[in-house]
């Protein structure tokens, strides 16, 4: 049987809503208002985040943004693609029944489609809710556990191949820097660059159909926007030889961290071990910031990315998209791609 909501308010309360991300322990900085608030003020979407009260005395925050006039039907979403995970944040003991009702006041929202992309720690209360009305999408990330100092998490957690894959690193003679101004964003962006050329031609992907899927993902000033706004929340890793970048990694800081993006120079950083090191430091600065997890983010269908993070020994979480579309765009959508992709030869890689 699902809760009975006492209370809805949108947008939420910004108090209630800081005060509810600041005490939940599997929340991202993606879950605070100052998230949102960025992303609004750098793209067209706006804010439309709505708290929750239950007849049992749960509190807890849906983070939503909306795309179009608050009077008309437009798409709505938690969160956007490329802006990270959404979902609810709240108490721990949030179970599906709260999940159903909540989603049961999301559906009967004048929108053209809803997306909910939520937290993979809460998975299973979202599979267990009912989303019959739903279309739900399969996905699948890794999260390691920080339940113990950084000492612990080196000899306990990560593997043997994991451990001296950092130390070759060390050996190496890698340069690591760590940016929260933007000063490093570049770099980033150019090893990016070179990963989407990489992926296109693994992936027999025509070059210019992977710069505009990596263009929306990394839109022109967004990261640099973002670093200027949330400051020591967003740090952005760099690891050289010889001047020459090999790996780059954005983590973004909160209750649990989050490796949001990643690119590397795949031979340098092959030869040199770069990204075990990257998220060897990253991982580190979260055990002295106390942070509850380190979200790996999503692996998908790919073998060798879940091999790269289960040496880490980040545990795997599958959690389902949920969407509600009154137009049915996902089927629209997904129609074509076969014969376009069997057209230019693309295979998964």
């Amino acid at each position: 049987m699902d809760a009975l909501l006492t209370r809805v308010v949108s947008p939420a309360p910004r108090g209630l809503w800081l005060r509810i991300a600041e005490n939940d322990p599997l929340s991202t900085v993606c879950h605070a208002p100052q998230w949102v608030d960025a992303l609004c003020a750098f793209t067209r979407w706006s804010d439309a985040s709505r708290y929750y009260e239950t007849e049992d005395g749960r509190q807890f925050v849906l983070p939503l943004l909306r795309r179009g006039p608050r009077s008309a039907a437009g798409l709505r979403a938690s969160m956007p693609s490329g802006w990270g995970m959404g979902g609810f944040v709240g108490s721990a003991d949030i179970g599906s029944s709260h999940v159903s009702a909540a989603l049961d006041d999301i559906r009967s929202l004048n929108s053209l489609g809803v997306r909910i992309l939520p937290n993979p720690l809460r998975g299973d209360v979202w599979s267990g809710a009912d989303l019959s009305h739903a279309i739900s999408l399969q996905r699948y990330a890794h999260v390691l556990h920080l339940d113990r100092p950084y000492e612990a998490v080196w000899s306990g957690s990560y593997d043997r191949s994991t451990r001296q894959n950092v130390r070759k690193a060390a050996r190496a003679g890698l340069d690591v820097e760590r940016d929260t101004t933007g000063r490093l964003v570049a770099t980033y962006r150019e090893l990016f660059r070179q990963s989407v050329a990489r992926w296109a031609d693994r992936n027999h992907e025509p070059h210019w159909l992977a710069r505009v899927r990596g263009y929306r993902e990394d839109v022109p000033g967004k990261l640099e926007f973002l670093a200027e706004r949330l400051g020591n929340s967003m740090v952005t890793w760099v690891a050289s030889l010889r001047g020459r970048p090999a790996a780059s990694l954005i983590t973004l800081r909160g209750t649990s961290v989050f490796a949001w993006r990643s690119a590397m120079d795949q031979d340098l950083a092959r030869t040199t071990c770069a990204g075990h090191l990257l998220h060897d430091h990253a991982i580190r600065e979260a055990c002295e910031d106390a942070a509850a997890f380190y979200h790996f983010g999503e692996s998908g269908p790919s073998c060798g990315l879940c091999t790269f993070k289960e040496r880490f020994c980040a545990t795997g979480y599958r959690y389902p998209e949920v969407r509600f579309e009154h137009v049915p765009y996902t089927r629209t959508n997904q129609a074509p791609r076969t014969p376009v992709k069997r057209l230019v030869g693309y295979r998964a890689g």
